[in-house]
């Protein structure tokens, strides 16, 4: 069993709305516990008590961070066990998974509902406005989007696509060699995941490829420009794999969902990534290499021969991409202030007992010849 900590986000604040993923990160457990009724900041410190509590047994698990504040958890998954905790003002309101046992855990009853109906009226404002700079926050998104477009039409337009292939056919003949993934347990070989590495949170870009990539042996920084084909090139890999039966974690671009910015394959160990801003990161290690599509399959000089108009395009995306990170900061404001209201109502001794009383549910699930003794 792995002795780690895995992070990363199961949504994101993109240009195509509040975008989850949520039922794939949830799929194959065997049990989900989710945490009912709105409970300000309870629900946060809830799974972080779980996941501490776990954690310091030497187990795996992995914290699903809020997009908003990724200091904040939604989720928290003990790996092994295939149990899973989720905020259920995260995952959704009517939650189903094929083949998991959903247990539903009343946090309302931990409240003061009379301080709560005391401010009824403020709760409500906060909630409107908070729906309303949400929206205009991904409708900058979006705008940002289309300016990035224009930013990637100077590469595609310079695209070598038969060098692209070319780059996509090299990585598959070396590393996607099936015969080389042992076995997997249980329903592990073969499987897809899909998470997100990052997300667009109130304090701008936060990413977990550190994290996320530290176990394998293997590490691909892949470089390049907006427009290169590192999307493109996860794609084909993506499907390669899955076509073989590799079992692949895909996470996607946490503004562009539509996009891929990294793929692991655990039994291979092996992570090949976009390692560009807002997640720029650079070998360290035995193992890390980096691939430069741009070098390898843009035309050379393109930089260069477009340098002046590149430049207003990336300031202008650049300018729009703040203008939305100022409004999720307002929505975070926002937020404060109905969490102050939620720990003015809140029991703490309650707090502490109900995720004690949820350690010992889960306990009773949990399989010693998994986990070890307890």
């Amino acid at each position: 069993m792995a002795d780690r900590e895995k992070h990363y986000f199961a949504r994101g604040n993109t240009a195509a709305g509040l975008y989850t993923l949520f039922d794939s990160v949830l799929t194959g457990l065997d049990t989900v516990f989710v945490l009912g009724g709105r409970a300000g900041a309870a629900n946060a410190r809830v799974l972080q008590e779980l996941a501490a509590a776990w954690s310091s047994r030497g187990w795996s698990v992995h914290y699903i961070h809020q997009p908003l504040d990724s200091r904040l958890l939604e989720g928290v998954i003990l790996e092994d066990a295939r149990i899973g905790v989720v905020d259920g003002n995260a995952w959704g309101a009517d939650p189903v998974l094929e083949g998991t046992e959903i247990r539903y855990v009343d946090l309302e009853r931990i409240l003061d509902k009379e301080i709560l109906e005391a401010s009824a009226d403020e709760l409500e404002e906060l909630d409107q406005q908070i729906s309303s700079t949400y929206n205009e926050a991904y409708a900058t998104f979006h705008k940002t989007l289309r300016i990035h477009d224009d930013w990637e039409k100077f590469y595609i337009d310079n695209l070598d696509r038969t060098a692209a292939n070319h780059i996509a056919e090299q990585l598959i003949e070396e590393y996607l060699i099936p015969s080389a993934a042992p076995a997997g347990e249980g329903n592990q070989q073969g499987k897809v995941v899909h998470r997100f590495l990052g997300a667009a949170t109130w304090q701008g870009a936060i990413d977990y490829v550190p994290n996320l990539t530290e176990d394998m042996n293997t590490r691909i920084f892949v470089k390049g420009r907006p427009g290169s084909g590192k999307s493109t090139l996860f794609k084909k890999l993506a499907a390669e794999a899955q076509s073989c039966g590799i079992r692949t974690e895909i996470y996607h671009c946490g503004f562009d969902p539509n996009s891929l910015d990294m793929l692991i394959f655990p039994e291979l160990s092996l992570a090949i990534f976009d390692s560009t801003a807002p997640h720029e990161h650079f070998p360290a290690r035995k193992g890390d290499s980096v691939l430069d599509v741009y070098k390898l399959a843009i035309a050379a000089g393109t930089d260069e021969k477009y340098a002046s108009e590149i430049a207003g395009v990336k300031s202008r995306y650049t300018s729009s991409m703040k203008e939305a990170i100022a409004l999720l900061e307002g929505v975070k404001d926002a937020r404060d202030r109905i969490t102050a209201i939620y720990n003015d109502a809140l029991d703490i001794h309650a707090l502490h007992e109900l995720s004690a009383e949820l350690l010992r549910e889960v306990d009773q699930l949990l399989d010693p010849s998994v986990l070890g003794s307890k």
